[in-house]
């Protein structure tokens, strides 16, 4: 009985994580400048706001599951990638 409740919390402590970091992603993109996202060879900027919205949607509202992992996947890689090339692209490499 207590396992399950422990279980619980940890998966609620995740699924607020991971909305978080799509959350953070989202508002990234937002910010950029749309004229970056094809100067690094990735998606447009209307393209990773459509998918990562998409993902805080469905993860918001299925709760924590499937939607959940490939959100925090989506949100590591644009985060990780995406927003470093962009942030090279507008600033240069130092």
């Amino acid at each position: 009985m207590v396992a399950f409740a422990i279980q619980s919390w940890i998966n609620l402590i995740l699924w607020i994580a991971i909305l978080g970091v799509l959350l953070w992603a989202f508002a990234d993109c937002v910010i950029r400048r749309k004229d970056a996202f094809p100067a690094i060879g990735t998606m447009p900027k209307v393209g990773w706001m459509l998918v990562i919205g998409l993902m805080v949607l469905l993860t918001f509202f299925t709760s924590f599951g499937l939607f959940a992992y490939i959100g925090a996947g989506l949100a590591a890689y644009y985060l990780l990638d995406v927003r470093r090339g962009l942030r090279e692209a507008a600033e240069g490499p130092w």
